[in-house]
């Protein structure tokens, strides 16, 4: 599956048992989604969102595709659409729902010879809770959004 904005582009490949994505600006790789978990790290945080239902649609902006998944007792849920203000750039939104306070928590993504994250700021509340992250990829790279969310639930 595939989402443009300009000459970006996010390409969703289904690999082992989830969705991985890479972006690319006029052809060439900007940053390809880093899956599983970190060395010796627990199954229940991945370095990012364990996506594994994956649905195209319209909205009144424009395309956008939406993916769900869970790993552990916290459920994920991710779109990407065109950045409403930025030329050639795709806004990710994330959202996850835990139950206890995770170990790890973001998105991470291979960008040439490095590893670059975008993790929620950790704003310890009750659980459980919604923790929400965005962030963009353009030709200026992976860019963190507004500040992430965390909203306990009654």
């Amino acid at each position: 599956m595939r989402l443009e904005s300009g000459g970006t582009a996010v390409v969703l490949r289904w690999r082992g048992v989830r969705w991985r994505h890479t972006v690319t600006f006029a052809g060439e790789s900007l940053a390809e989604s880093v899956e599983g978990t970190a060395d010796g790290g627990d199954a229940r945080w991945p370095v990012s969102p364990p996506l594994v239902e994956l649905s195209a649609i319209n909205l009144q902006g424009g395309p956008a595709l939406l993916a769900v998944g869970l790993a552990g007792r916290s459920h994920f849920s991710a779109s990407v659409r065109p950045h409403p203000e930025r030329a050639d750039t795709l806004l990710f939104e994330i959202a996850c729902r835990v139950k206890e306070r995770p170990s790890w928590l973001g998105s991470t993504y291979a960008t040439g010879s490095v590893t670059e994250s975008v993790a929620p700021p950790d704003a310890a509340t009750g659980f459980p809770a919604t923790v929400q992250w965005a962030y963009s990829i353009g030709p200026e790279g992976i860019q963190a959004a507004a500040p992430a969310q965390r909203s306990p639930s009654p």
